[in-house]
């Protein structure tokens, strides 16, 4: 009964003799779970956002991996190590594909794109590419020469849709380039939810991209994708077998500066936030403090009755700890909520800011000259995804619970110290 004593005590600082809350860790409690809801939200958005880009960048840009082979490897070649390549364990799946840079025309306007020159059987052999490749209209149709994808941003640049001719500019030889002109029929218009992808990509057919994207400035290589890109990604392209010529590229290595961008982005966001959490941890240290001077003449009578400095320590330390589990499930219980429904959340506040907006509009216009409001988007989708993909990691979750306890554990340690050491005999004599 006595190892109980400072629990008991502890949880009555903590509660009163009432059952109520005490007024000075309510405070503590509120600024907890405060300062932990922006904290829970930014990292699940912010891990959302970076597994959501570097997903599409692995499954439709720079693929899983890449290998490179010389100009000089001819088409016979090229298959057999397409084929010795599908063969391997650790391959999912292996295409060719020849990549340059054009200028696209239609009746709309021009743009400078990123031309891909794929085989057309692609979209139905690789699950991965499907997944994030949209079609918003027409259709996969890369099998007859001339065929052309248009990614969404790009189409509504140009003014062009499903059957509709664009023409690209290409430059074909090396010192000595010579433009040339091709002339394509829209067959597809995709869209992979992040823009910055939509509105620079063209996919043309690999038969016949040799003359469209022989210039020194195109690549061929062959696109890999492996059972898991994360695990292990260089031991296992380091036992694929493959010609003494050939250079071998992880994704990584590809998409090194803007994965180390995303992460520095992270890391800074999440600096700032864990900083207002340890504030707000702190806090129940002088929470703690105004609670022991309110208790100090009951802390008084306990240790003329035999309560030792330990058992007052720890009472208060329990107290402590109390709070800071209370304000970390109130924490995590709401960034969790609102992680989990921020995309619905940021469009039901626009739609609100902008119908205020309007109503403000529809009542000053007739007595004041205003020009009409634009409208507001607090999420744009031209540098984000369409929507942001939340997937809750407990690990990382757990992790931040742990530390917000320990941060409010190590703030009980001054007020735990000055409760212990109460003297008794001076209480009596300043009453």
């Amino acid at each position: 009964m006595k190892a109980l004593f400072p629990l008991y005590l502890g949880v009555r600082n903590l509660f009163g003799r009432r059952g109520r809350l005490s007024p000075y860790l309510l405070g503590s409690v509120l600024g907890i779970a405060l300062s932990l809801v922006p904290l829970i939200v930014v990292l699940e958005v912010a891990d959302g956002m970076i597994a959501g880009i570097t997903r599409r960048y692995l499954e439709v840009g720079t693929y899983h991996a890449q290998v490179s082979l010389p100009e000089t490897t001819s088409a016979e070649e090229l298959a057999a190590i397409l084929e010795s390549l599908r063969a391997q364990p650790a391959v999912r799946y292996a295409m060719v594909e020849r990549q340059g840079l054009g200028l696209a025309a239609a009746a709309g306007g021009r743009s400078a794109v990123t031309i891909r020159a794929v085989a057309p059987e692609v979209y139905a052999e690789d699950e991965g590419f499907r997944r994030y490749f949209r079609l918003e209209a027409g259709s996969f149709d890369l099998q007859t020469p001339g065929s052309i994808l248009l990614g969404r941003e790009l189409g509504q640049r140009l003014g062009a849709g499903v059957g509709d001719r664009v023409r690209l500019l290409t430059l074909r030889g090396g010192a000595r380039s010579v433009p040339l002109v091709t002339a394509f029929t829209v067959r597809g218009v995709f869209s992979t939810g992040y823009q910055e992808l939509d509105k620079l990509w063209v996919y043309v057919p690999l038969v016949g991209a040799e003359r469209l994207l022989g210039g020194s400035g195109a690549s061929r290589f062959i696109g890999l994708k492996l059972d898991d890109p994360f695990t292990d990604l260089e031991r296992k392209l380091a036992r694929l077998a493959l010609p003494g010529e050939a250079q071998v590229y992880s994704w990584y290595q590809l998409e090194k500066a803007n994965y180390k961008s995303f992460q520095t982005t992270r890391a800074l966001l999440l600096f700032i936030m864990a900083l207002i959490v340890a504030v707000a941890a702190v806090n129940v240290s002088s929470s703690l403090v105004m609670v022991v001077l309110e208790k100090t003449p009951e802390i008084a009578m306990l240790k003329a009755m035999g309560a030792g400095p330990l058992d007052i320590g720890l009472a208060f330390t329990v107290t402590a700890l109390a709070t800071g589990l209370a304000g970390t499930a109130l924490g995590l219980a709401g960034g969790a909520v609102l992680a989990l429904n921020i995309n619905a959340l940021l469009a039901g506040l626009e739609r609100a800011i902008n119908a205020a907006g309007r109503a403000a509009f529809a009542l000053l216009a007739p007595a004041v000259r205003l020009p009409r409001p634009p409208a507001i988007r607090l999420f744009n989708t031209e540098f984000y995804l369409e929507s942001i993909p939340i997937d809750l990691r407990f690990r990382e979750l757990a992790v931040i619970a742990a530390a917000t306890l320990l941060l409010a554990v190590l703030a009980a340690w001054l007020p735990a110290l000055r409760a212990g050491r109460v003297r008794p005999l001076d209480v009596l004599r300043r009453s």
